[in-house]
């Protein structure tokens, strides 16, 4: 919001009015006195004694708010606090003038666009790292093996995916550069909206042979493998992997864009149907290497894959203005989702394994701001994927607050799910009179027992958002088909999995 307004703002909402008003500064100060101005919740319980501290002019310190800023504080609370769904950028100075943007140096291109040269220069770096010998921190093998097997690092289903897929990325792009020749080399991208590209289906993007054991499912020799190129486009489509991505963007929440943690109780909270969903399904559409965490880095679409994911994550920082810590923080439901605030909050676990110990040191602080910390961005795709901020969707809310329903979409389900019982990867289908008219995919090591945040995760669910026609007047049922069908056949015997439950809501919004 700008400090030369003329007038109230009328209708102000948290997202494009309010969260601006407040500085560096007034965080700082405030979160002294115990008041966390970067939270929603903190300032609508807190909003009376706010307001009286800056309509007094006794607040904020040196520079009180000019009248009209004032006022509309007043109008939102009027309002009933909306949260809002638009970032309105027109009234953004505030927020850009926190992170001033300076061109990065490295830019991440989509890869069909490489020029000759820059696609020689990338050949080039891979073929120099697959060089390398094994123990070698720059090598392939290395550094594919921090994902998961053999080292067990990568996080996912957790507030730290996103933070600790960026800073994988930025520690394989370093090795691609530790190449002579390609000191200035950067890792593409694919868009995943877009066919399989035909450069990665030849060397050396094609395929992976491990020079040495890494479990044992996975000897010195295995091969990585991937579905007929034809099925994998089928694939992505019978997942809808494009509309989770749209509708992640359309997200102003940290946790509705990230998706899979921050559920309260009662209240909807995340679930796994935005922008991790969409990583889920993009691994199982690829597959068999893919869809098996154990082993999906050593593909060599793997870098491309991400890249992509967080090209992404940093589109949607920057249509919600959340490009620094205090901004970041802003989008973050410390009720419903306390640990994604901790990750920011609390030194102890702003940790990103093994990649704040050891190079290129960072940390979840570090990789926020993606251009001014990390020197990274990137360009974008000839059609861009659309971005229209929409209210957000609940299974319930609170009595306090007023809600409109929308009839005619309903929202399926599949909720206490036990996925430690389920070895490695599965796909979930919601099936009317025995056909699938839905499906999500589930990504995780085959020995899940042995991954920590998996443990400390057991229970998931699954949200099916869908038109009510599409569900209406037939029999659902639900399947559950792990990737590896060695152990029970093709479903999974639901009692075995803790016996999770189906139900179907109407979806509300408190906008």
């Amino acid at each position: 919001m700008s400090t030369t307004t003329a007038a109230p703002v009328a209708n102000p909402t948290w997202y494009g009015d309010i969260r601006q008003m407040f500085t560096p500064t007034d965080v700082a100060h405030m979160g002294k006195q115990g008041l966390d101005l970067t939270s929603y919740e903190e300032v609508r319980n807190s909003a009376g004694n706010i307001y009286g501290q800056v309509a007094s002019k006794q607040m904020p310190r040196p520079t009180p708010w000019p009248d009209d800023w004032i006022a509309t504080f007043l109008n939102w609370m009027t309002n009933s606090f909306p949260k809002g769904t638009n970032p309105a950028p027109a009234r953004a100075s505030v927020a850009a003038a926190r992170a001033p943007m300076k061109q990065a140096g490295r830019i991440r291109k989509e890869i069909t666009k490489l020029s000759g040269p820059e696609l020689d220069t990338l050949k080039k770096a891979f073929n120099g790292i697959l060089a390398k010998g094994t123990d070698d921190p720059n090598s392939y093998f290395v550094q594919a093996g921090y994902h998961w097997l053999p080292n067990l690092f990568c996080q996912h289903h957790v507030p730290g995916y996103n933070p600790w897929h960026r800073a994988y990325l930025i520690s394989f792009e370093n090795a691609l550069r530790s190449v002579p020749g390609c000191e200035n080399v950067t890792l593409p991208y694919w868009d995943i909206t877009t066919p399989f590209p035909e450069v990665l289906k030849s060397a050396p993007f094609d395929s992976y042979t491990l020079p040495k054991d890494v479990g044992t499912d996975f000897p010195a020799g295995y091969k990585t493998e991937r579905y007929p190129y034809p099925e994998i486009q089928q694939n992505l489509i019978d997942y809808q992997v494009a509309g989770d991505i749209k509708r992640a963007l359309s997200k102003t929440d940290w946790e509705d864009f990230h998706g899979g943690w921050g559920d309260q109780p009662g209240f909807g909270g995340s679930s796994n149907n935005t922008i991790i969903q969409a990583h889920d399904s993009g691994h199982g559409s690829i597959g068999p290497t893919m869809a098996q965490q154990s082993v999906a880095a050593f593909d060599p679409v793997f870098w491309f894959f991400h890249a992509n994911w967080d090209r992404l994550f940093w589109q949607w920082q920057q249509q919600m203005h959340a490009t620094t810590l205090d901004t970041l923080l802003t989008t973050i439901n410390k009720t419903t989702d306390i640990l994604s605030y901790q990750i920011f909050t609390m030194p102890v676990l702003e940790n990103l394994a093994p990649f704040t110990a050891n190079p290129p040191k960072l940390s979840t602080l570090s990789i926020i701001d993606s251009v001014n910390s990390l020197d990274v961005d990137y360009q974008d795709p000839e059609t861009r994927t659309a971005m229209a901020f929409l209210p957000k969707t609940q299974r319930a809310v609170p009595a306090s607050q007023t809600f409109t329903v929308h009839p005619d979409r309903v929202n399926v389900r599949v909720g206490g799910l036990n996925r430690l019982k389920i070895p490695g990867s599965f796909k979930v289908i919601l099936l009317k009179d025995g056909k699938p008219i839905a499906a999500r995919f589930f990504f995780q090591p085959n020995e899940v027992e042995k991954c920590p945040n998996c443990v400390n995760n057991a229970v998931v669910h699954f949200d099916f958002e869908l038109p009510l026609a599409e569900v209406a007047n037939g029999k659902l049922d639900v399947a559950v088909e792990p990737v590896n069908k060695s152990f029970v056949g093709n479903r999974f015997p639901q009692k075995m999995m803790g016996n999770p439950t189906v139900d179907v809501h109407l979806l509300m919004t408190t906008e």
